[in-house]
């Protein structure tokens, strides 16, 4: 046998050492073969020798790899999935793409390194985390064992842990659910990834340490800090600038749109309109699901509210009452008893517009005003689902400003438009309706327009009213008048709104008589269109009031009609029949011109294509 020389040994020994130095509990960090914790399950890769065969949760995959690069074919129950991931970070993390077809994206991966035995000191796990199983918050002791909750529901919790090295095992309690799992934390700290296993067999579970976010934040005068609310829900504040610990401040609440954040909401309110800065609080709410795929520097989000039902008459499903509305009510109340909030305007961009009609018919009393932006009113939002008369009248007595851009193609302008024409036909008059030149970006609408409007109709400064009420009498605009007026009342204003007062009802005299006689004689319904112009404009009149009063009554002998051509029309457009369906709207236009439906109806057939 040739011995091999002092140099060659040497080598040989340094060339093992670098070799095993990369194994850890019998598990290589290098190349492929093993289990990978992914944001799409978990993949596991049996052999990698050239060619790769493996699986994604229960779907065959088979592959080539070249380098630090695997291309790869998964076959699925319906269809195929094509795609490329490279390792990176050591080789115990990789990114990729794929593609199915009708669906493509990005994707990222993290390999499970360790068995049991052999770790090293026991890492920090206690903190803050985004999970795409929600919010966890955990807590360690001194004896490395683990323990915390899981979302915001308040029934989610991992127990029962201990922690060893860069691995935690767990017991999980999600609902009326419960099993085993392990994290592992990556090397830098800031991820962690695991198994959840159940009856149902194991899923991937990861999670993400978010910067800067702490339980204790200290707010600030003009500056934005980074909390963590009680219930787990991340939020971005800011107060006004000159603020001071015990000052009470009124506040604008924003809600993000899908797959979004209000980290730069926040940020763009207070830079592009200062005036709100200096007189607001600006708080911006996360919605309580992390998207998995964003990373620290740019965390987005999404709220939950598509099954909640509220205190409306409509049916639920299980374990939807805790979802966004409820978690955000839970985090303002928080708030209000911490902050000292005077008053809080709610306002809401696309998803978080769609979230701000929710809010604002079902928690009114817990906010003075609500400016939905770019969004649309689901069916729990509906005016008519309601049945707690209190509950109605405070959701009339908000007011709501409606933005939604003429322009906006993400979500279709007659969003807005639709939800203006339903609360407006349910009596809601302080509602209006804004569609400016705009398209769907929160940035460019006019926030300020919005937020002004509701801070006047809610306000106590008699001059600031004043003003706002004598501006809008020289542009003729009567209804923010008459909303004026009726602040003005409600503070006791006094005399300088008296020639105010008197110029509303002469205008409101105008029109309202001959409108009474058109509506008592109701020959047909050529006034209707003229009438509910009129009504947006003048309905705080008290001169005028028998004009409304006598609209009312033939509305309540036309609604049931109207409510039942109504539902006719839907069955038949469900069923296919599109021409049934316009002849029940047309029926509505002519014969049931006062229904509540009549509006919804004249729209559908100013559109029919």
């Amino acid at each position: 046998m040739k011995l091999l020389s002092t140099q060659t040994f040497a080598i040989s020994l340094i060339i093992a050492f670098l070799g095993c130095s990369q194994i850890v509990n019998g598990q290589s960090d290098q190349g492929w073969e093993g289990t990978w914790i992914t944001d799409r399950g978990i993949l596991t890769i049996d052999s990698a020798d050239g060619d790769v065969t493996g699986s994604l949760d229960k779907d065959s995959l088979t592959g080539t790899v070249s380098g630090k690069t695997l291309e790869y074919t998964i076959k699925k129950q319906r269809g195929s999935e094509s795609g490329t991931i490279k390792l990176v970070s050591d080789s115990i993390e990789f990114s990729g793409t794929y593609d199915e077809g009708y669906r493509s994206g990005k994707w990222m991966g993290w390999k499970q390194r360790f068995k049991d035995g052999g770790f090293d000191d026991a890492k920090d796990f206690s903190g803050v985390w985004l999970t795409s199983l929600g919010t966890m918050m955990l807590e360690q002791s001194d004896e490395n064992e683990i323990k915390g909750s899981i979302g915001p529901e308040g029934w989610s919790s991992v127990d029962g842990g201990t922690i060893e090295g860069e691995k935690m095992t767990f017991e999980w309690t999600i609902r009326n659910f419960n099993g085993a799992g392990w994290f592992e934390m990556s090397k830098d700290g800031k991820r962690i990834y695991g198994v959840m296993n159940s009856t149902n067999g194991p899923s991937a579970w990861i999670g993400l340490r978010p910067d800067g976010y702490s339980r204790n934040v200290v707010p600030k005068a003009g500056e934005i800090v980074k909390g963590v609310a009680s219930n787990g829900m991340l939020y971005n504040l800011r107060m006004p600038d000159g603020w001071k610990e015990g000052d009470e401040v009124d506040c604008i609440v924003l809600l993000h749109g899908s797959n979004w954040t209000t980290s730069g909401m926040v940020f763009v309110t207070a830079k592009n309109w200062p005036e709100l800065g200096k007189k607001f609080a600006i708080l911006g709410i996360q919605g309580q699901n992390w998207a998995k795929w964003s990373k620290a520097d740019d965390l987005r989000f999404n709220y939950t509210y598509v099954n909640w039902v509220g205190r409306s008459t409509l049916g639920g499903f299980p374990y939807t009452h805790r979802e966004s509305p409820f978690l955000v009510g839970k985090l303002l109340d928080e708030f209000n008893k911490e902050y000292s909030l005077k008053r809080i305007f709610v306002g809401g961009h696309s998803q978080g517009g769609y979230l701000t009609y929710v809010l604002h018919m079902h928690m009114p009393e817990k906010i003075a005003g609500t400016f939905p932006m770019a969004g649309g009113m689901i069916i729990q939002a509906e005016p008519d689902v309601f049945d707690d008369e209190d509950l109605k009248k405070a959701q009339r007595d908000t007011p709501m400003y409606i933005l939604h851009g003429r322009n906006d193609n993400v979500v279709s302008p007659s969003m807005g438009e639709y939800a203006h024409r339903r609360l407006f036909s349910h009596d809601f008059d302080r509602v209006v309706l804004d569609s400016p030149r705009a398209g769907h970006a929160y940035d460019f609408l006019p926030i300020d327009q919005a937020v002004n409007w509701l801070d006047m109709l809610t306000t106590d400064d008699q001059d600031a009213l004043l003003e706002f009420a004598q501006k809008y009498v020289k542009v003729k605009k009567w209804k923010n008048v008459g909303l004026a007026i009726e602040r003005a009342m409600a503070i006791d204003g006094g005399k300088p709104f008296a020639e105010i007062w008197q110029a509303y009802e002469d205008a409101a005299k105008k029109e309202g008589p001959s409108l009474l006689r058109r509506i008592q004689s109701n020959k047909n319904g050529k006034w209707v269109d003229g009438y509910l112009k009129w009504h947006d404009q003048f309905a705080m009149s008290t001169k005028q009031k028998a004009t409304v009063v006598a609209f009312q009554e033939l509305r309540s002998q036309q609604d049931e009609a109207g409510e039942e051509a109504y539902k006719a029309a839907r069955a038949a457009f469900r069923s296919g029949d599109r021409e049934q369906g316009y002849a029940k709207y047309q029926e509505i236009v002519d014969q049931h011109y006062a229904s509540r439906r009549y509006t919804v109806a004249k729209a559908a057939l100013g559109s029919r294509k």
